[in-house]
């Protein structure tokens, strides 16, 4: 059986070897809003959707979540999902079921450490995109891209327009202006599909108007 080290338990990846890996195409469903969770998921490569789907209204992208990050934790006490989680590119994921998280536990008491810190995070998160939502639109599109860039870990993010919009909680049309005098500026770019981050500095130059 593997065994740990104590002076290797500084981060998620070192606990791998204890979850089921699974690969997800782009597209893919990983798991349902509304649905009964009974464990979480670590994003080891790929990018992952979180998306509030909603009959009544649009979709709502709550989260893009890159290489290294957790999905779905809140369910590890069987509740049910919040959102609905789908791989936006082709993606490698490690399961862990509740009953894993507790033997690991268990054996390294440090994970719970780590579990509370991911948590933790999204609430931070959550509670940053509340208070940006008072913010100018160019604001809150310049803050949206550069956490899409840590997500993206790069300068080329593989969203539409359509998408950020979604993403961000703006309309398309609002979105597409900022965008477009953007891109005459030269802090970004748009090619088939895609948006490109030319100058990360002027974006950060919109948070401190």
């Amino acid at each position: 059986m593997f065994t740990l080290t104590k002076n290797t338990l500084e981060s998620w990846e070192d606990f791998l070897p204890y979850g089921k890996r699974q690969f997800f195409k782009a597209k893919t469903i990983i798991f349902r809003q509304g649905e009964i969770g009974s464990g979480f998921y670590f994003i080891s490569k790929g990018i992952i959707k979180v998306c509030s789907l909603n009959p009544d209204t649009n979709e709502r992208i709550l989260d893009i979540s890159g290489s290294g990050i957790l999905i779905g934790e809140h369910t590890i006490d069987h509740l049910p999902y919040y959102s609905t989680a789908i791989s936006h590119e082709d993606s490698i994921l490690y399961y862990f079921s509740k009953i894993d998280y507790e033997n690991l536990s268990q054996q390294y008491p440090e994970i719970t450490l780590l579990f509370a810190k991911s948590i933790i995070n999204k609430k931070k998160i959550l509670l940053n995109n509340i208070n940006a939502r008072s913010a100018s639109t160019e604001y809150q599109i310049a803050r949206s891209l550069l956490y899409l860039m840590e997500s993206y870990q790069g300068t080329e993010i593989n969203l539409t327009q359509q998408e950020l919009s979604h993403y961000v909680g703006l309309t398309r049309i609002t979105v597409y202006k900022v965008l477009k005098e953007w891109i005459s500026e030269g802090i970004i770019s748009i090619k088939n599909r895609k948006l490109f981050i030319l100058e990360p500095n002027s974006l950060k130059e919109k948070l401190i108007k």
